[in-house]
């Protein structure tokens, strides 16, 4: 996991300037192990930076990931969540009370043999690219749906 600072650098080579509202959201997001949606930021940051928009929250998460410091999890139809660990690892949404959680999962096995498919035929896909005939792959989202295990007890 990042620190702020190391953030702060990441996006100074990106040529992005540093506002407060940038430093709040780094400050906000770093450690973190939830999954924060952009409403709950904002609802979190706006008492402290009351001149803070919803929009600049959303141009914020898009610079964070693509300065690859965060990742944006479109996992159900209701929200965007963000995940501040762009380490490999899945997702596990429960469908009853809306907690997603982290999973951890071997995505290179679980690849491992994977292809594409298209109208032109099936071609492997890989993560080290060395085929120039394979697919490179460069991010994977794994996401799983159920009931977790505080809802089944309820």
């Amino acid at each position: 996991m990042w620190q702020v600072e190391e953030g702060l650098q990441c996006l100074k080579k990106q040529g992005a300037r540093i506002t407060n509202q940038r430093i709040a959201v780094l400050k906000s997001l770093h450690r973190r192990t939830d999954h924060p949606s952009a409403d709950l930021l904002y609802r979190e940051l706006k008492e402290e930076y009351p001149t803070l928009s919803i929009a600049t929250i959303y141009n914020i998460i898009q610079l964070l990931s693509r300065s690859n410091l965060i990742r944006v999890l479109s996992i159900d139809d209701k929200r965007v969540y963000i995940d501040p660990d762009t380490s490999d690892h899945g997702h596990f949404l429960c469908k009853k009370c809306g907690k997603l959680l982290d999973m951890s999962v071997d995505t290179h096995s679980l690849l491992e043999g994977a292809s594409v498919t298209s109208s032109f035929g099936t071609t492997r896909a890989s993560f080290d690219g060395d085929d120039p005939d394979s697919h490179r792959l460069e991010q994977i989202e794994f996401f799983c749906y159920g009931t977790c295990s505080d809802c089944k007890s309820a």
